[in-house]
């Protein structure tokens, strides 16, 4: 079978997880998917394991066509790391994703300025007030808002980029049609008519919990800075938090509502740790 390198990518972020550890080196030896994919069928390489040969000999072509009608039937927009649409940012972080499933303006994943807001799901309603006010007032300065599209503090990042009429990016763990977190289409749908929602996963990929701790190397490297709400100290945020500093990024932290409450520890680690405290939205520097 003849193919193209952007349908060699596209095979071979169908056949490995995103993320997985060992396939970004191939990449990086190879730097040709077509002749990597071909080393991968067919044995060439003794260096490559034996579980990702295995993997791709499995593997049924006819899926990528499938998937690509879908997309198209759907208006998902399908990126590969060669293309010119793909994000900049992410060519610079830990294994850059093979594609990307774009619904929406995928010319605003390409914003330099863009600030990540994260924090729990499980927020005060204190807290949530906080991730909307700076998420309207940095959105109606112009700067695109990213989060990850979680109940919580995530939502309400992308709610008040909404109210402010801004822009906004929500990246999933799972696929972009996937119902995830349930009866959550209309935000999700928002989100799309003047930002985007993105994600590594085809659009029916289930969740995972492990999904959603790949991505969040995503969610810190498409922006130039992250805000954390609110965050436990073993929390997804304190995740993103570290994949942002590994990038070289500014970390902010909302100062904690309570030093005795454990639901606000993270924060309370990460100001020790050297992240900048921000009180006003204009503590925030993009």
């Amino acid at each position: 079978m003849s193919m193209t390198d952007k349908q060699a990518l596209f095979a071979l972020s169908l056949i490995y997880t995103p993320g997985k550890a060992g396939i970004d080196s191939l990449m990086q030896r190879y730097d040709d998917p077509v002749k990597l994919l071909y080393a991968l069928q067919n044995d060439t390489d003794e260096d490559i394991p034996h579980s990702f040969s295995a993997a791709a000999k499995a593997f049924d072509f006819s899926l990528t066509e499938q998937i690509q009608s879908y997309c198209d039937e759907r208006g998902i927009v399908v990126i590969t790391r060669y293309d010119m649409d793909f994000p900049e940012n992410l060519l610079d972080i830990d294994c850059p994703p093979l594609v990307l499933y774009c619904l929406g303006d995928k010319e605003v994943l390409k914003e330099r300025s863009s600030l990540t807001i994260v924090g729990s799901r499980e927020a005060t309603p204190y807290s949530i007030d906080v991730a909307k006010y700076f998420s309207r007032t940095k959105a109606r300065e112009g700067h695109t808002i990213i989060s990850g599209f979680a109940r919580g503090i995530d939502s309400a990042a992308h709610t008040g980029a909404i109210e402010a009429e801004g822009t906004t990016v929500a990246v999933l763990g799972c696929g972009i049609d996937y119902d995830y977190p349930k009866n959550s289409a209309e935000l999700k749908n928002s989100i799309a008519q003047k930002g985007a929602v993105i994600s590594e996963y085809h659009p029916l990929e289930n969740p995972a919990k492990e999904y959603f701790t790949i991505r969040n190397r995503l969610i810190a490297g498409l922006s130039k800075a992250v805000l954390v709400v609110q965050a436990g100290v073993h929390s997804g945020s304190i995740n993103t938090a570290s994949h942002a500093i590994s990038q070289g990024k500014d970390v902010y932290c909302i100062p904690p509502a309570n030093i005795f409450n454990e639901i606000y520890k993270g924060q309370s680690v990460l100001l020790r740790d050297g992240a900048i405290p921000a009180f006003e939205p204009h503590d925030i520097i993009l």
